[in-house]
């Protein structure tokens, strides 16, 4: 089912010079508001039986804010100072995202996991986006906690409430990397595997740093399922380039 368990667990530079440092902290306030009237629009709209339109306003625009790729990839490297905003767009775009894979369906229900497969099938393409926009979001919180970490005494850093929040960001980091190469090798359309496929090689050498050998073994099986499932030629070697660096990595 497209590895719908795991995605319940749970872009292009267009500017000619890199974005200010101050865009980032702006382009996640935009986000979260985007996010809490797109929740609330999806809201509505399933409380009135009515059908789901990510493709056209108000829902467009407002996906688009929140999953703003474009805005993200011109940014510049993110430091310790960037994780409040940083933190708040990644809340957002999930909350944003799970409110699109739960449209509809009751968690109650024994209907449910039927209710998650159906819309991931009709909104593969914002899935595609959300999931591409968030596992490159996912390494910049990463590299804003170490910087942070780094910033504090031995004693501050192995706090156990600090440790607790570090391996929740990348515990949550291996979940939506696994539920991506699940999502793709469940069939998708060619155009999204390859997009899928790229983000998963551009950021291989971020997961695999924070990966335990055991859940880069799980990810390698993962990604070797997906090799053999996609259809598409672009994907295939996109995703052969990712086990070969994961395969270099000990």
């Amino acid at each position: 089912m497209r590895g719908v368990a795991a995605l319940i667990v749970l872009a292009v530079v267009g500017a000619a010079l890199p974005a200010a440092a101050q865009d980032g902290p702006k382009a996640a306030r935009g986000a979260v508001q985007a996010g809490k009237d797109l929740e609330s629009y999806i809201g509505k709209t399933a409380a009135a039986k009515e059908k789901l339109n990510l493709s056209a306003p108000p829902a467009a625009p407002l996906f688009a804010r929140v999953f703003d790729n474009k805005t993200l990839r011109a940014l510049p490297p993110s430091g310790s100072a960037d994780l409040p905003w940083l933190s708040d767009w990644l809340n957002a775009t999930a909350s944003s995202y799970l409110a699109i894979v739960n449209f509809g369906t009751d968690p109650k229900s024994e209907s449910y996991l039927q209710g998650v497969q159906t819309n991931v099938e009709n909104y593969e393409d914002e899935i595609t986006t959300a999931l591409d926009f968030m596992l490159r979001l996912f390494p910049r919180v990463v590299n804003s906690v170490n910087a942070y970490a780094q910033s504090l005494t031995e004693a501050e850093r192995n706090q156990p409430q600090r440790l607790s929040g570090l391996a929740n960001v990348r515990g949550g980091y291996v979940k939506s990397l696994s539920g991506a190469i699940m999502f793709m090798g469940g069939g998708v359309k060619p155009a999204n595997a390859r997009i899928a496929s790229l983000v998963l090689r551009d950021t291989v050498q971020d997961w695999a740093a924070i990966a335990t050998p055991e859940q880069r073994a799980e990810i390698k099986n993962l990604l070797s399922q997906a090799q053999a499932a996609v259809n598409d030629p672009q994907a295939q070697g996109d995703l052969a380039a990712a086990l070969q660096t994961l395969a270099a990595i000990k």
